[in-house]
């Protein structure tokens, strides 16, 4: 147990370091610059900075968030990436011990903060790393392939392929799964010009990034997670749209919003407690039909609104609602 411990120790480190590296690469990628050089420096006085200030974590606990030059605060950005960093190689070390699993997962996990994190704060996805992740988890899923093909070989009593199963193989289901995550993404992307012609709902970037998700978690698992980032970004992005309205007096649009999540409140309230159920398809149907006209009309309004006001700072990026995503479905997966 105390080995154990130990070890997960070093690696909550070692994703302390990684997280450290990770924000260099987000800054550096926004300002267009090296990862390499030039060293470290305050980005509010220039000043080079020492090796201790560089220590992840704890650097910033001692120095109090300030710069030990200019006093100016350093952003939370650093120490959340690092924790963030540092937890979830924890996560991925106990749910997959020392292997080459392990490994990727933690690339993949890096690559994914990256992604998040540059989308988070200029808005902007890089090729560069949404290609990397699809990248590895491709070459991943030939590795992963490659063994079982072997395993079916020396022991064919415990794998059988046929016709059958040959869609399940790893590489098969990521290669699927990353052209499922492109026409997903390209539908609803595309679902904007219906309010406004020539529109996108989501950027390029989005696409990719749902490339590389299907890549990772398979053509079984790329609907599930990509809706589950809908949910993400609704929960995230509502209380603010809702704000905005009411500041900007947008009352159709506010009516049109409350009125669907209090209708759909109610409905799935009545459906648990059995008062409307499919069996009773008299009320059934007319009540799904309301709330799929509601919605439908909630949608429109919103999205004619976003178009309207795009400099009303509610229009927030898809990436990091799909990467939160990624990270439960880890999560989900691993341990429940």
């Amino acid at each position: 147990m105390t080995l154990l411990l130990t070890v997960i120790a070093f690696v909550f480190i070692v994703g302390l370091c990684i997280g450290s590296f990770l924000n260099v690469v987000i800054l550096r990628s926004l300002e267009g610059e090296s990862i390499v050089s030039p060293p470290s420096k305050c980005p509010s006085c220039g000043h080079a900075l020492k090796w201790y200030h560089n220590i992840p974590l704890f650097s910033y606990i001692f120095l109090r968030g300030k710069c030990a030059f200019c006093k100016e605060h350093i952003s939370l950005q650093y120490p959340i990436i690092e924790l963030l960093t540092g937890i979830l190689f924890c996560l991925i070390f106990i749910a997959g011990g020392i292997s080459v699993n392990t490994l990727v997962m933690m690339i993949v996990v890096s690559l994914l903060i990256v992604i998040a994190g540059t989308d988070l704060k200029g808005k902007v996805v890089f090729d560069v790393h949404t290609l990397s992740l699809v990248g590895v988890c491709l070459i991943y899923s030939v590795y992963a392939t490659a063994n079982i093909l072997y395993l079916a070989h020396v022991r064919p009593e415990y794998i059988t392929l046929n016709k059958d199963t040959i869609i399940f193989l790893p590489v098969v289901s990521s290669i699927l799964g990353c052209l499922a995550g492109i026409v997903i993404m390209e539908i609803l992307a595309r679902f904007g010009s219906i309010v406004k012609k020539g529109t996108r709902m989501f950027e390029v970037g989005d696409t990719y990034i749902a490339a590389g998700l299907g890549a990772l978690f398979g053509w079984q698992m790329i609907v599930p997670v990509i809706l589950l980032s809908i949910v993400v970004q609704v929960v995230l992005f509502l209380p603010i749209f809702i704000r905005d309205l009411f500041l900007r007096k947008e009352t159709k649009t506010l009516v049109a919003l409350l009125s669907f999540i209090a209708y759909a409140i109610i409905f799935f309230a009545l459906e648990q407690t059995g008062i409307i159920t499919v069996d009773k398809l008299i009320v059934y149907i007319p009540a799904v039909l309301v709330l799929a006209l509601l919605g439908i009309y909630s949608c429109v309004r919103i999205i004619t609104n976003l178009k309207e006001n795009p400099s009303s700072g509610t229009c927030m990026p898809f990436g990091p609602a799909m990467v939160a995503a990624a990270f439960l479905t880890f999560i989900l997966t691993a341990f429940i």
